[in-house]
């Protein structure tokens, strides 16, 4: 071992816990060892338990573990150190204890970037990893949570019917006005022997509001795909409106006048 270290082949990442130099920079590897030197109550959080969740898509620069409060340990600066006095429940992926997903999204949360916290919240409540009221609950139970206001927030959007910013967007900021009160998040309709879920529909006219982010109906077959399902639910009756990202966030006024006026033509 002593001339495997000497030779450079073996690296020390922590007391006890050694790794071929060629794996020194793994995230996996630096986790694993972190979890061997902080002990057996210790589990990955945070950006890092996000990451193991397939929630954000790069390992963060730093791995996050938390610890029973009363455990003190100095970490070297590739680890971050966290303590709770009771930690919450975890699962195991790759070998490792992981906190579960919602405890995952609220330590972790506040320490990503602004504008990359919404669509790892969202992309677990679209996949059905999480449910709002799990995060909600979640959120209740942690003492101290980076951002909270924002994230209370954002699970509250969630648990209106919310999946994605721009729904998020559409049902707090553009039509959260009195006349579209009636509109129902994330509707289900049944076309045939399909089924489509509606951002918004209003069930007086049936009429469907579909918010289209760039990330989901960019490119041609994403456009055909749009154009198909359009079709399909005209052919039931369902007339479909769809606002742009562009039109939610720079235009919220008109798209405001502009559901409005659709409305008021449908029941007509």
């Amino acid at each position: 071992m002593r001339t495997a270290i000497s030779s450079g082949r073996v690296v020390r990442l922590l007391p006890d816990a050694y790794v071929g130099a060629e794996h020194s920079d793994s995230f996996l590897a630096r986790a694993h060892a972190a979890l061997l030197w902080a002990g057996s109550a210790a589990a990955v959080s945070g950006t890092s338990a996000m990451f193991l969740w397939g929630l954000v898509e790069s390992p963060p620069s730093h791995i996050e573990v938390l610890l029973p409060h009363p455990i003190h340990l100095n970490p070297p600066d590739w680890l971050v150190v966290r303590r709770r006095v009771r930690p919450p429940a975890t699962a195991h992926i790759a070998g490792l204890a992981v906190l579960e997903p919602a405890d995952a999204i609220v330590t972790g949360y506040g320490r990503l970037s602004p504008h990359t916290r919404a669509e790892p919240l969202y992309r677990a409540v679209r996949s059905g990893l999480v449910s709002p009221d799990a995060l909600a609950d979640a959120i209740r139970r942690a003492p101290r949570v980076a951002a909270r206001r924002e994230l209370s927030t954002r699970i509250a959007a969630a648990q209106a019917g919310a999946e994605s910013f721009l729904e998020e967007v559409g049902l707090r900021s553009v039509f959260n006005t009195a006349e579209f009160a009636g509109l129902l998040p994330q509707h289900r309709v049944r076309c045939g022997d399909q089924t489509f879920r509606l951002d918004l529909y209003d069930p007086v006219t049936r009429t469907g509001i579909e918010l289209d982010g760039a990330q989901f109906h960019d490119g041609s077959e994403a456009r055909q795909r749009d154009v198909r399902r359009d079709a399909a639910l005209a052919s039931i009756g369902i007339q479909t409106v769809r606002f742009t990202f562009a039109d939610i966030v720079q235009r919220p006024a008109w798209c405001r006048q502009t559901l409005a006026e659709v409305l008021r033509a449908r029941e007509r």
